[in-house]
């Protein structure tokens, strides 16, 4: 239908008469659904294009009644019915009703079949409203074959929710067969509506609540003079859907003028004192007007904390109060300028606003909890956690909406398998995204990450690596680097700072580039996001055990109860993940040991590149170079921290050369132990090279004969495989991953941890024996040739958890058997 001879109408907004939210942010404050007067729907309608008005409130059209004396308007009703059998929920459009059809319909419909029935007889417009929307929890796949056969016309575009329904819909509905709808008529007993009961009609409606997105979705028919003619389009089928799917962001907008308008309704229109919380709605609602530009929102917060908290209630205001009006006037007083010369907000600038907001407080809480937490008072960073609720003010909306939009997830993939559709309703191929609180540093979890996801980008697997760091290196991998918000010292670790991630934006950016898999690296404020993430937004989660922190904990810091605190806040973390990796069998049994599921747990290897790494990048006079001479080379890489077992190392060093023997070590690595070690090492034949990468890192590899790693704490060791790929032999402890490594292929000597004289007499050995140092290092060659880092991504994409899908499919079927009719009662809501 060419555009000029087309009919528009929104044929599914609420107003103020839809009065019971289903959000449960807006229960949770007790406001109603919709604030949205009538006449201003009518208005709004009309200025965005709508050549018909019509209000589909819940089961009520005293909205309708209230424009019906203006042109082009009509009485419909959103009508909640349910299957009489199990108590499934279901909403259907009624338009162009009458007064007395409306009162009819109320009386039946607690019974589905029973209100169809009558709707047929009286010729009524009815349309499924959100058809795979499970209202109550209740529909399954039985359900949805049902209303195909009951009904000829759904609701194909829903202007409030994700566009992944929209596309099951489209995929199923229009390309349904005639044997299809056979089966389905054989299997329920129901006699197909219409002549051609495969073809369906469609509409599109906006479903706001708002006031604000009216007409963002649209049903379209041909060109009418009238409403009697435009709804005899729709009687006959002649229309089709319009406009756009909504999503999270446009969701939470309506949410935030929903919750504003009930703020105004019960506190302003009371009181008639401007609040916090009233600056706060402003500066994510309205627009920049004259007044704001001359006292901008950081004065008016300046101004109101005279009343709310230096005024007479200054005593009793506490910290936390000062602290929040502080923080608010600095925020807001640091944009003024900005806002008064920005356009009117829309839903992607309110979300904007309101990241800001809550990342900018949530920062500030998370610094000076650190802070507290390294001065010792314990009890007062407790008390700084009332500094989060602004943040959860600001979030709430948009995370309700994430939760809103995502929670039929696993019912739409059963859906999708059911009928058969892929391309359409999901994604032919898994996209997954890694999340990582670290990536391109000196340490085994960066160079892991960096290589496999390397590995992905050239063998074309969809893998994009997310983090949250000041300035992001070249790398060869798909890397999205989220800006930090600010940057802290980790208590105990100064030297690792940690950054304070924008949530909202990576939880937006997951759901908009629909990645079906989170992997999750690290338990840092990165990894938390992806756990919240993936709650929201329904997504399945690896979580890779990279790293012992229990055992750094106890080493830094000497405490057991809090190395307990860490093990337990590592147990929650991680059990909340559906799958978890582990680089080795031993860790893979400890964790089980101590409490986590066995059928949860595997074991992802690492890998090294043997084309970088090899024995011929090897020179003889490269550790002469630095300082380092002697007859054997001792080599070891890595962090230059106390919980490496460096001390151990510096012991049996001294050991073997009190024995006679001219060796040497370097210490390749920095880290918070370096000056203090090298300090006490000036009079001995070791050097500390510092961080050494690329060609200077292998040529180290190679040019030494041996390589002596003590860490107990390592959960796999990737500088051992390095060291095997470079023609080094190995001396590891009994202790941790690299064991594992070692003992595989016998490529190397095992020693018991924290034994220094029992590491000498290792040391000493190769160095007697050119031949055993021969033997490993051939041993050690075959070990790195067989674990490549396309192997490892190979283990990564082959996890699967989730259940088969005749399993998903079988979960979502026979509601009547689920639900026992006898013992239900039915709320009309």
């Amino acid at each position: 239908m060419h555009e000029f001879f087309q009919s528009k109408c929104d044929v599914h907004v609420h107003s103020k008469h839809s009065d019971r939210p289903s959000e449960w942010f807006l229960r949770r404050i007790g406001s109603p659904e919709s604030f949205a007067d009538p006449l201003d729907i009518y208005r709004r309608a009309q200025a965005r294009g709508m050549d018909f008005v019509t209000i589909s409130d819940h089961n009520c059209i005293r909205g309708c009644l209230e424009i019906a004396h203006l042109k082009g308007t009509f009485i419909s009703s959103e009508i909640t019915t349910y299957f009489p059998e199990d108590g499934c929920k279901v909403h259907l459009l009624v338009l162009g009703i009458g007064e007395a059809q409306f009162r009819m319909i109320q009386e039946l419909r607690a019974d589905i079949h029973q209100l169809r029935r009558y709707l047929m007889d009286e010729d009524v417009i009815v349309s499924v409203a959100h058809p795979l929307y499970r209202v109550n929890g209740r529909l399954t796949i039985d359900h949805v074959e049902k209303l195909l056969l009951m009904f000829d016309r759904f609701e194909e575009i829903n202007g409030m929710r994700d566009p992944h329904a929209t596309e099951l819909i489209r995929a199923i509905f229009r390309n349904l067969t005639a044997e299809q709808m056979m089966k389905m008529a054989d299997c329920h007993g129901i006699e197909p509506v219409g002549c051609e009961p495969w073809r369906k009609s469609f509409t599109a409606g906006s479903d706001d609540h708002s006031g604000v997105h009216v007409g963002a979705a649209y049903t379209v028919a041909p060109y009418a003079q009238d409403v009697d003619e435009f709804l005899a389009h729709l009687r006959r089928g002649e229309h089709e859907a319009a406009g756009a799917c909504g999503g999270s962001v446009m969701m939470g907008h309506s949410v935030y003028h929903i919750a504003y308008s009930y703020y105004k309704d019960r506190f302003v229109r009371k009181n008639g004192k401007p609040t916090i919380l009233g600056e706060l709605f402003n500066k994510l609602l309205e627009r920049s007007n004259e007044a704001t530009t001359q006292s901008g929102l950081g004065t008016r917060i300046r101004g109101l904390a005279k009343g709310i908290v230096w005024g007479r209630r200054m005593r009793a205001a506490s910290d936390m109060e000062r602290m929040l009006v502080h923080d608010l006037s600095a925020l807001f007083a640091s944009h003024d300028a900005q806002q008064a010369a920005s356009p009117p907000l829309d839903e992607r600038r309110t979300f904007h606003a309101a990241c800001q907001i809550s990342h900018w407080l949530g920062c500030n809480f998370l610094g000076r909890f650190v802070n507290l937490i390294r001065q010792g008072r314990f009890l007062e960073s407790l008390q700084t956690v009332a500094a989060l609720g602004p943040v959860a003010l600001s979030m709430a909306p948009y995370l309700a909406a994430f939760a809103a939009q995502h929670k039929d997830k696993p019912f739409l993939n059963a859906v999708a398998d059911h009928f058969g559709v892929v391309a359409s309703g999901r994604a032919e191929t898994r996209r997954k995204a890694w999340i990582t609180d670290t990536f391109a540093e000196v340490n085994g979890v960066s160079r892991t990450i960096e290589a496999v996801a390397s590995t992905a980008r050239r063998t074309r697997r969809p893998l994009t690596v997310l983090t949250s760091l000041e300035s992001l290196p070249p790398t060869q991998a798909d890397v999205k680097n989220f800006a930090p918000v600010g940057m802290f010292p980790l208590p105990e670790y100064e030297s690792q700072p940690i950054a304070f991630p924008p949530f909202l934006e990576v939880i937006e950016y997951i759901e908009r580039h629909r990645f079906t898999d989170l992997i999750i690296s690290t338990p840092g404020p990165m990894g938390l996001t992806g756990l919240a993430a993936a709650r929201l937004l329904g997504l399945r989660t690896i979580g890779i055990y990279h790293t012992d922190f229990v055992q750094y904990v106890r080493y830094l810091t000497q405490d057991d109860d809090l190395a307990d605190l860490t093990w337990k806040y590592l147990f929650w973390f991680y059990d909340q993940t559906h799958t978890i990796l582990v680089p080795t069998e031993c860790y893979r049994q400890q964790l089980i040991h101590n409490g986590f599921e066995a059928s949860k747990l595997r074991v992802m290897t690492r890998g090294v590149d043997s084309d970088f790494f090899r024995p011929e990048k090897r020179d003889e006079t490269f550790f002469d170079r630095l300082g380092c001479r002697g007859d054997i080379k001792f080599l070891y890489v890595g962090r230059v921290s106390r919980e490496k077992d460096l001390d151990c190392l510096i012991a049996a060093f001294d050991r073997l050369c009190e024995r006679g023997y001219s060796a040497c070590l370097a210490i390749v690595g920095d880290g918070p132990y370096r000056h203090e070690l090298a300090a006490r090492c000036q009079d001995r034949p070791i050097v500390f090279t510092g961080v050494m990468e690329g060609e200077a890192l292998a040529t180290a590899y190679a040019s030494a004969d041996a390589m002596v790693f003590p860490s107990t704490t390592d959960t796999f060791g990737n500088v051992v495989l390095e060291a095997h790929a470079s023609g080094l032999p190995v001396i590891v402890t009994d202790r941790g991953g690299p064991a594992e490594i070692v003992s595989r292929h016998e490529s190397g000597l095992i020693v018991p941890c924290a034994a220094p004289e029992a590491m000498a007499d290792a040391m000493e050995r190769l160095s007697q024996s050119p031949e055993l140092r021969a033997e490993l290092r051939a041993r050690g060659l075959r070990q790195a040739a067989e674990c490549t880092w396309q192997r490892v991504l190979d283990q990564l994409w082959s996890v699967d958890d989730e259940a088969s899908p005749s399993s998903r499919t079988e979960s979502f079927r026979t509601a009547a058997r689920r639900f026992e009719p006898a013992v239900m009662s039915l709320e009309l809501a």
